[in-house]
């Protein structure tokens, strides 16, 4: 049951992030109801009535029906590669401009998805009631159906107006970075343990021995691991696993996945192997780093030479900042799952610690945008604001390791450019407990 839910979520985001499941889904219900409704205003009574009432609308002539028919699907079939172009020129701005690692939040966007099926299904549901309206054996006209293609046309006039406006507000760097912040958040939550979680006493990474450790059999990034199933099986075999790959890691074709602290036979191996879900490309599906890495590769896009556009990069650090603001308030240890009954460790699972998190956020972008002022005093007051968030004393010698790192390659600028800089530097290094040199 474990497995089966585990391939349901891997199938679920596969599809959510597709740009035709959706579409097909709507274009299917339109489709249907273009087929069942004509057919069932033939026949029911109820239907002949609403029908009748809508006579001031839609033209009871057959041929005059099939005219207005014919015009709004091959109007509606127009704006189609209009809004598919749209669509694909924000794309290739986003990749250009901010990052081709974005480009699966624009794929996952719904309501993109949701126009584009409003449109293909719009045009298939017109093509089919026109096949319904017929002159022979007796002129019929489906009334109802043929209304509900005006109001699907007027439906879609509006969703192209809500369309351009939506693209417009999508490609903005703030609503971009905000999007992943906000997805990034949500995988914080899930991932790291609760401030309050009590802790445990995490056994030590088991010797690599042959026979102690699961091998990958394909290369790829770790997108999801069962972890329901791994400790079913540590519980069923009795032993400990450590996984050793963190979430959204490389793993090379017989790269380590897990350690166990006893022999595992061929099946068991092969069981832990399947936890695993190894794909192309990092997800955001439990991998809270990579929206910290999305957030990142669009800052040093920004400060790059060809960009040159620091206040996207600025944008980035404020968001950042929120990021690990909340890292900072979660717990900072080994995740691990135990066995109900006896509170023994079946798995260890290992987190982007604090530590770890800031230098992914934090170097690059200090390293990249080291003779830029406005980045260094932005990273500057950053790390007041997580200084200020974090109750953790572990975490106050992060914090200072990066504000000394700040002053180190500011050292070259000019003593009115470093004037700022040194005052919001002094005024964190006074509330850590540190006199700067």
């Amino acid at each position: 049951m474990n497995r089966l839910r585990f391939l349901l979520r891997q199938v679920y985001y596969d599809v959510d992030r597709s740009l035709y499941a959706r579409p097909a889904f709507i274009l299917f219900v339109l489709a249907a109801i273009a087929v069942i409704l004509p057919f069932a205003e033939e026949r029911v009574a109820f239907l002949q009535s609403v029908a009748r009432r809508l006579t001031w609308a839609v033209p009871d002539e057959p041929a005059a029906v099939q005219v207005v028919l014919g015009t709004i699907a091959g109007s509606v079939m127009t704006v189609v590669s209009i809004v598919y172009s749209m669509l694909i020129v924000a794309l290739s701005l986003a990749s250009t401009q901010f990052s081709p690692r974005i480009l699966v939040g624009f794929m996952r966007d719904r309501t993109s998805q949701r126009i584009l099926g409003l449109f293909i299904g719009t045009f298939t549901y017109c093509l089919l009631v026109l096949r319904s309206t017929h002159t022979i054996p007796e002129p019929f006209v489906p009334t109802t159906s043929v209304f509900g293609a005006l109001l699907l046309a007027l439906t879609c006039l509006g969703s192209l107006l809500f369309f351009v406006h939506h693209i417009a507000l999508a490609i903005q760097a703030n609503y971009i970075v905000d999007r992943i912040a906000t997805e990034t958040e949500a995988l914080i939550d899930a991932a790291l343990p609760a401030k309050q979680a009590p802790q445990v006493d995490v056994p030590p990474l088991p010797p690599v021995k042959s026979g102690y450790v699961v091998r990958a059999t394909q290369s790829g990034y770790v997108q999801l691991v069962a972890v329901d199933a791994l400790a079913n099986i540590a519980q069923t075999r009795g032993v400990l696993l450590h996984v050793v790959r963190h979430m959204g890691q490389f793993v090379p074709e017989g790269g380590q996945l897990a350690l166990s602290n006893q022999p595992l036979d061929d099946e068991t191996c092969a069981a832990c192997r399947d936890a695993f879900d190894l794909g192309p490309i990092r997800t955001m599906q439990d991998d809270f780093e990579f929206g910290i890495r999305q957030i990142v590769d669009i800052a040093l896009k920004a400060i790059s030479p060809a960009i040159n556009d620091p206040s996207t990069a600025v944008t980035c650090i404020d968001h950042l900042s929120r990021l690990l603001g909340r890292i900072a308030r979660r717990g900072d240890t080994e995740m691990v799952r135990l066995d109900e009954s006896t509170q023994n460790v079946l798995v260890v699972l290992p987190v982007l610690g604090f530590a770890r998190a800031m230098d992914l956020a934090l170097n690059q972008i200090r390293q990249y945008g080291k003779s830029d002022v406005a980045v260094l005093l932005r990273i500057a007051r950053a790390l007041t604001d997580i200084a200020d968030i974090s109750e953790n004393p572990a975490h106050e010698a992060v914090i200072l390791r990066h504000a000394q790192m700040i002053r180190s390659v500011a050292a070259p600028l000019s003593a009115d450019d470093r004037q700022e800089l040194d005052r919001r530097l002094g005024i964190l290094f006074s509330r850590l407990g540190e006199t700067p040199v």
